[in-house]
């Protein structure tokens, strides 16, 4: 079996660029739903209900895609964390000069 190498400085950095853009997909998902909410109460009933339902529908969806890119992102730290630790474990250092 080929060795398996991880940088965990690099996946923890993924990680971390992973949970912020999730939590901008919430926000963005946020800002839709006002956007879109102003534009329910200006038109005509039919148009309205049409355009709160889409609101939703878009909130939900950004909600759902932010949830797994953080989900995503905190695994990618936890691995790291995980592979540091084998690593210390495995790989013991001697204390000094052979």
């Amino acid at each position: 079996m080929p060795e398996i190498r991880v940088d965990p400085g690099s996946l923890r950095s993924a990680g971390g660029s992973a949970r912020i853009a999730g939590a901008e997909l919430r926000a963005l998902a946020g800002e839709v739903a006002a956007a879109l909410s102003g534009v329910a109460g200006a038109a005509p009933p039919e148009t309205g209900g049409a355009s709160a339902a889409f609101a939703g529908a878009v909130q939900t969806g950004a909600l759902a895609v932010s949830d797994g890119v953080i989900s995503l992102g905190s695994n990618a730290e936890a691995a790291a964390g995980v592979y540091e630790q084998v690593d210390r474990q495995a790989m013991p250092s001697t204390g000094g000069a052979p």
